[in-house]
């Protein structure tokens, strides 16, 4: 017996239903909404400022150094600079958390950079770090090696009968001297380092800079770390990766961190796009919360520790920027539930030191907390983000209405 057909205006019937294997376990946020969630997060991210700009911000804040170079005569006259995008408390150098109060991007700056400026240049010095007395990832560095010239000009910055360097003196020094040659720019001491913020036309460019300690090589204590296989391997040459170290500043005290700022610029260029949005949407999930002993920096080595052990075309999707961000969340707890994060080049060396089990105890809250519902967490980053381009234009608006006849 033929059955009759449905009538032409019956609605089609409806598809079979999917899976549901597009779903957070923990929170159960759709993966789905997250990718979209960080994209639209990129997306009202600060843009790039026209590239007169930035030209002409770096020029102001060079001609600034040599304007401390002339009244003080004591950094290198024939200088290297390092000029990282982003500002440091965006985690582009490894300062404790904390020591860095924030400044707010659209209320106080445009757009950030950070410039790391060698006070001294170890190169052809025969230089043996202290590191035996030192916190862990710390040294002291002797000026005994360097020659007469060099002992006389930093003699007042020196601690010690073997006259060890003194980050804090050094730090005190650098950012006193950058504030007086400042004339026409906003600077804040913030920690060991000089925030800069400089008004160009209607822009405004953070510089945050950092007096170091230029090296060139390996340091001995990390030599281990280079005969070992590495997501980067054909990818980078060996001298682009381990050509050079620095030596930065600790928030006080007279030792040295070790900083492998130079080595970490080569290897965030070959990170997945959807990696780099993850820990950029991980970052703006912490930041909306005091996080006093974690910052940015944690989450970059995560990300690097990550790349170690997962395939680069799983990482280089799109639809698995979600499940890195999830996955960033998860490795920072766990890291908080056994109080060990370490390093990615000395491995020995446990970023969470020095934090105590309670502060341990109540971070893993917070990144409990945070992981439990990444969505509204992303909605609020979003939100916030909208709210500093928002900032940016009003105060553009208002400055061009200032100078309007």
């Amino acid at each position: 017996m033929r059955m009759a057909s449905p009538p032409e205006d019956c609605p089609p019937r409806p598809a079979p239903a999917k899976p549901l294997t597009d779903l957070d376990f923990r929170s159960g946020a759709r993966i789905e909404e997250l990718n979209q969630l960080i994209q639209e997060y990129e997306a009202r991210s600060p843009g790039v400022l026209g590239a007169a700009e930035v030209l002409c911000a770096k020029d102001r804040v060079f001609s600034l150094l040599g304007q401390v170079q002339k009244a003080e005569g004591r950094l290198p006259q024939v200088n290297r600079y390092l000029i990282l995008s982003g500002g440091a408390q965006q985690g582009t150098v490894n300062v404790e958390p904390g020591s860095v109060p924030p400044l707010s991007p659209g209320s106080d700056y445009d757009m950030d950079f950070t410039l790391l400026v060698p006070v001294l240049h170890a190169a052809g010095v025969p230089v043996t770090l202290e590191m035996r007395q030192s916190p862990p990832g710390c040294a002291q560095i002797s000026l005994c090696p360097f020659n007469a010239d060099t002992r006389h000009t930093w003699s007042d910055c020196c601690v010690g009968d073997e006259a060890y360097l003194s980050a804090e003196r050094v730090a005190d020094w650098f950012c006193l001297s950058i504030s007086r040659a400042a004339q026409d720019a906003r600077v804040e001491r913030r920690g060991c380092l000089a925030s800069v913020v400089l008004s160009v036309g209607l822009c405004r460019i953070l510089y945050d800079v950092v007096p170091v300690v230029a090296l060139r090589g390996w340091p001995e204590v990390a030599q281990p770390w280079l005969a070992q296989a590495h997501f980067w391997d054909g990818k980078l040459k060996e001298e682009e990766v381990a050509g050079g170290f620095y030596l930065l500043p600790s928030a006080s005290g007279a030792c040295w961190r070790l900083a492998f700022s130079e080595s970490e610029l080569h290897l965030r260029k070959s990170l997945p796009p959807p990696l780099v949005h993850a820990v950029r949407a991980a970052t703006a999930l912490l930041g909306a919360r005091p996080l006093a002993g974690l910052g940015p920096y944690q989450l970059f080595t995560l990300c690097l520790w990550s790349c170690e052990r997962l395939p680069a075309r799983y990482l280089a999707l799109e639809e698995n920027a979600a499940h890195a961000l999830l996955g960033l969340l998860d490795d920072l707890l766990a890291s908080l539930v056994h109080r060990r994060l370490p390093s990615y080049f000395l491995p020995q060396w446990n970023l969470l030191e020095g934090l105590s089990w309670r502060a341990m105890e109540r971070l893993a809250q917070d990144v409990a907390r945070v992981r439990a519902d990444p969505s509204q967490g992303l909605r609020q980053a979003v939100g916030r983000a909208k709210e500093a381009k928002r900032l940016a234009k009003a105060f553009r608006s208002q400055a061009c209405a200032s100078v309007d006849p």
